[in-house]
């Protein structure tokens, strides 16, 4: 028995020596696909990786293709025929718009993912990273101390029921995990940074919200991380090698009354609270950011990432209040 036990820890020792060694190949080799480069997260990502000395294979679906990049529309299989094959791929594609129809959601996260799945099989892809989000967590997305063990994946349930954006980002993990493909899954949080359409977008409305008091509160920490900051953890993955695992992946965790600070300093704009918890700021699905400052204020969106860190060795660089100027400024 215990001969049969070192034979099957020598055997995957051996297996992720083999891994790493051809990953290093790939890596010297310099090619990489990166699927939606045409996006927030994934433009920004792809010119890390083209500066850093990558050849980047580039998909886009929102604007036409540059000479070096091709359309994919991740929901429709065809299209993956186009993607070389036997390299690493970063997705980064998916629906940002959460006020989309949860039909639709459907049918990029988790159909596109089933696409992709099946085609990274066929294609002997050594290394798939996903882009995933702390929104698989579904209501579990506000409160300290999230972390991947003590916080459950949420499918979907009552509760989750009018977040499919977050069900649909979990439905697409597990079929990653059920893959049998080496895998990656950082977790990401709130993204912020020129250009990010969402959190810097919805903290300038609720700044000047007519002079309306903020959610009060704000002294728990939320979890953000920098699109600059995105790239170099990205890299960090796949010089690593598949972690089969999905982690949170965090750049600072900031109170929140101090990330409203920050973002009120760099637009000159005044901040004034509220005196009393409004129940119907958390009911208010017709102005997200008071909805999202409402249970931030009360509750904070923290999600301890030190599992990632420990594994990679990982530390992300740069100043969070640089990146919040740099955010703030392309938002008006």
């Amino acid at each position: 028995m215990r001969a049969s036990y070192l034979f099957c820890l020598l055997l995957v020792e051996v297996t992720s020596a083999a891994i790493r060694f051809t990953l290093i190949s790939m890596k010297n080799d310099n090619r990489l696909i990166i699927i939606g480069a045409d996006g927030f997260i994934g433009s920004s990502i792809t010119s890390y990786f083209r500066q850093s000395g990558w050849n980047i294979h580039a998909t886009v679906f929102n604007r036409p293709p540059s000479e070096e990049e091709f359309t994919l529309d991740i929901t429709s299989p065809e299209d993956f025929n186009s993607l070389p094959r036997g390299i690493p791929l970063i997705n980064t594609a998916g629906l940002p718009d959460q006020s989309a129809p949860a039909s639709l959601m459907r049918k990029v996260q988790v159909g596109g993912m089933k696409n992709l799945v099946n085609w990274a099989l066929k294609a002997n892809c050594p290394h798939l990273i996903q882009l995933s989000s702390i929104s698989v967590y579904g209501n579990a997305t506000v409160g300290i101390g999230r972390t991947e063990a003590a916080t459950l994946r949420r499918g979907w349930n009552p509760i989750t029921a009018p977040l499919p954006y977050g069900r649909t980002k979990a439905r697409a993990e597990a079929l990653l995990e059920k893959s049998g493909i080496p895998f990656s899954a950082p977790r990401l949080p709130a993204v912020y940074g020129p250009g990010d359409s969402f959190f810097s977008g919805q903290i300038r409305r609720l700044l000047k919200n007519s002079g309306r008091p903020l959610p009060p509160g704000g002294k728990k920490p939320v979890s953000i991380i920098a699109v600059d900051q995105v790239g170099p953890l990205m890299e960090s993955i796949l010089n690593y090698g598949p972690m089969n695992a999905a982690l949170n992946a965090v750049g600072a965790h900031i109170p929140w009354k101090t990330i409203l600070e920050a973002y009120a300093e760099s637009w000159d704009l005044p901040l004034r609270f509220d005196t009393r918890n409004r129940i119907r700021d958390y009911l208010n699905f017709a102005d997200p950011g008071r909805q999202m400052a409402a249970y931030y204020a009360a509750f904070g969106a923290d999600f301890p990432d030190d599992k990632l860190r420990e594994t990679l060795g990982w530390q992300p660089c740069g100043d969070w209040r640089r990146y919040i100027c740099e955010a703030a400024a392309e938002v008006n």
